[in-house]
């Protein structure tokens, strides 16, 4: 049932080393990697299948969702052996060994996930079925059994629920297992992510060319969902191919690499919508941040960008916010309502009468009552961890008025007059601007926050959103002065100044004392090389360069193959945090696009 493309390229005998081959088409690229990559797979439904050659973390395996909730269902599958290529596919990944090809391939929209081999060998099936933020240590039990010549695992969490994975396959042999192993996840513990141990199930050894695996809260959805897929198992992988295919388009960019590196990033970010949203990243934030989603929903059709828009402004709180995560009452943010307007504004023409005059009246509501609560001397305020830099350590948390609050102020200013043409909020706009101008601005470079001259990269949101805010030649100076003090020789940005006693060089996980204070994060080091190249291309360069190839780096050649990673350590470029994050992948869709399409 498989069917398997015969690629010419030789496979590396050094042991120490992966081949890493991204195909498209008729096109290719091939590199040698030595680092830790993996692949990671989503069904656009929650799920995902995220595997390294060895498990080396919790949030490893295929998971899928119950209302909802993401649960881990397996732990690990295939074979412990030396992985000698990595391919992908963009609609499926397939991995290479010296003696069998494995191939991995989820549905869309579905709890299932379809493995093949080239050839028959027997492989191992290990469970780990649980809520993915839940390790009970007691009450769970499976029961294996045979039903019509499918294979029927049957969990139970006692006292609390039951699930199923139903196992379909070609000529499908097995033999229990059925026994507890304890393992230790040396990701999980570098990432300070507790807990680093914990138990898993060895369910079985299983030997065919091609199984589907479904998963569900009863024995007969998850039967009839492996079934269905089963049996129409090359009509579902054609349509998902020609769907990846239309998505992609016409790319032609002159550079191999960009054109695969901004198909990789069309395909990440479209991997992680589903029909409620965009879902932050994977795996472990794989909530709908509003801020997040804001920030990337630039690459999607109309349809889908009004669909996040006016959702969230049918979401707008007493003071003026919308929730930090969809749905959640209690996360409260000081930037994610500002973000929903800079996008409206940036496609208002998408919009219909009657949804702009909801727009309008949105706007007005928000204005007065963040001024309400949130406006003191002038400027807007925050509370302790309230911006995109949620954390603290050893500081404020950013507690205060800080540049890209007060630009997205500004821009909301902006599209009110916009939309009522009443010179109140261009008097409104030009007051804001004076009073950040006089406390932000020093003749060098912007301040962080009112009363705090931190050198971060904040200020290329604030360039981003609201570029009015100084100008050309004082974004130029201000840059000048930054950037030497932010800058990674391997291409990204600090997120503190490297000066700073609180600059920490090195990535500390869960622990999050380098988080926002020297980690670099993707997302920002390309929206910075957008924002250089509005400035000044030229004088900007060598950076505008550097930029592009770490990120083009990261998303070809390291971490989850053909993603977008979260954040590197500003110490030597690695892929860090989560795997695939949405606004790192849209940010370099819109840094590319805006340089190369004007070539």
């Amino acid at each position: 049932m498989a069917i398997y493309v015969l690629i010419n390229w030789p496979l590396r005998e050094d042991m120490n080393k992966m081949q890493v081959l991204h195909k498209f088409d008729d096109d290719e690229i091939l590199r040698d990697s030595e680092n830790d990559v993996s692949i990671l797979i989503s069904n656009k439904n929650l799920g995902y299948t995220y595997l390294s050659e060895r498990p080396k973390s919790r949030y490893e395996g295929v998971f899928f969702q119950i209302n909802g909730r993401p649960c881990r269902v397996i732990a690990d599958i295939g074979f412990r052996k030396k992985i000698r290529r990595i391919v992908n596919k963009f609609h499926s990944f397939e991995r290479t060994y010296k003696d069998n090809v494995e191939n991995f391939f989820m549905p869309y929209n579905y709890n299932s996930l379809v493995y093949e081999l080239e050839k028959e060998k027997w492989f191992n099936l290990s469970l780990d079925i649980r809520h993915i933020y839940r390790i009970p240590k007691f009450g769970r039990f499976y029961n294996i059994w045979e039903e019509n010549g499918n294979l029927i695992i049957k969990y139970t969490q006692e006292n609390e629920y039951d699930a199923f994975l139903v196992v379909r396959g070609d000529d499908l042999k097995y033999k229990k297992t059925e026994r507890w192993l304890k393992v230790s996840y040396i990701n999980d513990k570098k990432r300070n992510s507790k807990p680093y141990e914990l138990y898993i199930y060895s369910a079985l050894r299983l030997k065919s060319k091609c199984v589907v695996m479904s998963f569900g809260e009863d024995k007969n959805s998850a039967l009839n969902e492996a079934n269905y897929i089963y049996e129409n198992l090359e009509r579902i992988r054609d349509k998902q191919k020609r769907y990846t295919k239309n998505l992609m388009g016409e790319i032609d960019f002159g550079s191999n690499e960009i054109n695969f590196a901004y198909r990789c990033c069309l395909n990440s970010l479209n991997q992680l919508a589903t029909d409620d949203g965009l879902i932050a990243g994977l795996p472990w934030f794989f909530q709908y941040w509003t801020r997040d989603e804001a920030i990337s929903i630039n690459g999607f059709d109309n349809d889908f960008k009004k669909k996040i828009l006016l959702r969230d402004l049918d979401n707008l709180k007493e003071d003026g916010r919308i929730s930090n995560i969809l749905n959640d009452n209690n996360s409260g943010n000081a930037d994610s309502i500002g973000w929903v307007f800079k996008r409206i504004s940036d496609s208002l023409d998408i919009f219909g009468v009657k949804e702009k005059n909801d727009i309008r009246k949105k706007l007005l509501q928000s204005i007065g009552r963040l001024n309400n609560r949130y406006a003191r001397n002038g400027l807007i305020f925050n509370e302790k961890n309230e911006t995109w830099m949620d954390t603290s350590f050893n500081d404020d948390g950013r507690l205060g008025a800080r540049i890209e609050i007060q630009a997205l102020s500004l821009n909301m200013f902006k599209l009110a007059y916009r939309l009522t043409k009443n010179e109140k909020f261009l008097e409104l706009e030009s007051m804001l601007r004076e009073v950040v101008r006089e406390k932000f601005w020093n003749g060098k470079f912007l301040a962080d926050g009112f009363n705090d001259f931190t050198i971060r990269p904040n200020v290329f949101i604030a360039a981003y959103v609201y570029p009015e805010l100084l100008t050309k030649s004082e974004w130029i100076k201000c840059f000048e002065n930054i950037l030497p003090r932010l800058w990674c020789n391997w291409g990204g940005l600090t997120t503190i100044d490297k000066k700073n006693p609180l600059f920490t060089e090195k990535y500390t996980g869960e622990f999050p004392k380098s988080y926002h204070r020297g980690d670099s994060w993707f997302f920002l080091n390309n929206m910075a090389a957008l924002i250089l190249y509005r400035t000044n291309r030229i004088k900007f360069k060598r950076y505008i360069k550097k930029i592009i190839k770490a990120s083009t780096t990261d998303i070809l050649w390291k971490g989850a193959i053909g993603h977008h990673s979260e954040l590197s350590s500003a110490f030597r470029q690695k892929s860090q945090g989560c795997k695939t994050q949405a606004w790192s992948n849209a940010l370099y869709l819109e840094l590319i696009n805006e340089i190369y399409s004007k070539r």
